[in-house]
């Protein structure tokens, strides 16, 4: 080839170098692609040199080089698309939930709620005092609508374990109205405390319900174990790995679990399109060493012997 043929093909290896360098952004790629800059220099402003050699250096090291580089840019493009997609996907996931949060009226429902169960207890209080009989009419069941409702939706899930722990701690001196009971010391208590209680938090377990409920003047607390129909006070300090903190919408718990997540791979993805694999880094150093010595320069004419290092480059498997 003639000497501007091969300095013109020089310089489109150097272009597409360039770009990787950009692409990559390290400072092993970056030295390796001044040093064959200068190499290429140095034939071009050199006639005397034998101008086939720059032509040989490529062939055996740059193009193997260049084909490293962009099997690896594939694989990182490749892996990176794979993250933001998920990150997509979360994001309209995360867009979704959170206009059907907005809506969400449970708060409003929870005040309705504790005024509805605040006159059923002092009704039944009342029942029992002046001799009434109870009817069934007024059963629990038909006025804590608020788990049916808003219970999948709203309360805590918990362990098959918490439940059945939950659901375990009962009274053996309480009333029975039909299918429904009530400790006889907690109806006392709501007495005393002149039915000011207030909803704290609900648990779910497959489709089971527990509701807690808080006295607004005193710090203790009654639990309605709806499977069993019971009402009965608890003692929050026997269970220390429940979480009895107030309900949050289980979307919004998903939401926030999935912006977690965005954040997490946001960063993987800004490591992922930085990230240079171990061993190609080795290999990239060895390279930049093997061009970078005078023995190389000084020895251009035996380039061909010298392609260990492209062979290895060759043979890593990039994921």
């Amino acid at each position: 080839m003639e000497f501007t043929a091969i300095i013109k093909d020089s310089e489109k290896r150097l272009n597409k170098l360039k770009i990787l360098t950009n692409f990559f952004d390290q400072s092993n790629v970056i030295a390796i692609a001044v040093r064959t800059r200068v190499i290429h220099d140095m034939f071009a402003v050199n006639k005397d040199l034998d101008i086939n050699k720059l032509e040989l250096f490529h062939l055996q090291y740059t193009d193997s080089l260049l084909d490293l580089l962009i099997k690896l840019k594939k694989g990182i493009e490749q892996n990176y698309l794979l993250i933001n997609n998920e990150i997509q996907i979360n994001s309209d996931i995360i867009n979704s939930f959170v206009s059907e949060v907005s809506k969400d009226d449970f708060t409003d429902r929870v005040k309705t709620h504790n005024l509805i169960m605040q006159a059923f207890m002092e009704s039944l209080y009342n029942d029992l005092a002046f001799g009434n009989k109870v009817s069934k009419l007024t059963g629990l069941e038909e006025k804590n609508d608020l788990s049916n409702e808003m219970g999948t939706e709203f309360y805590r899930k918990i362990t098959l374990q918490e439940y059945e722990q939950l659901n375990a701690f009962a009274s053996n001196s309480m009333y029975s109205f039909f299918d429904f009971k009530i400790e006889k010391k907690l109806l006392g208590k709501l007495n005393i405390q002149k039915f000011k209680f207030k909803f704290l938090c609900g648990f779910q377990c497959n489709n089971q319900f527990i509701e807690v409920y808080e006295f607004i003047h005193c710090n203790e607390y009654f639990v309605f174990l709806k499977e069993k129909n019971e009402l009965v006070t608890l003692n929050l300090n026997e269970f220390k790995n429940v979480d009895f903190s107030k309900n949050n919408s289980n979307k919004k718990e998903i939401i926030l679990q999935m912006k977690r997540k965005n954040v997490d791979l946001n960063n993987k993805a800004e490591r992922t399109i930085k990230a240079i694999p171990n061993d190609v880094e080795v290999v990239l150093n060895n390279y930049y060493d093997k061009i970078s010595s005078m023995e190389f320069l000084d020895d251009l004419q035996n380039i061909d012997e010298q392609t260990n290092v492209l062979r290895t480059m060759l043979n890593i498997n990039i994921k």
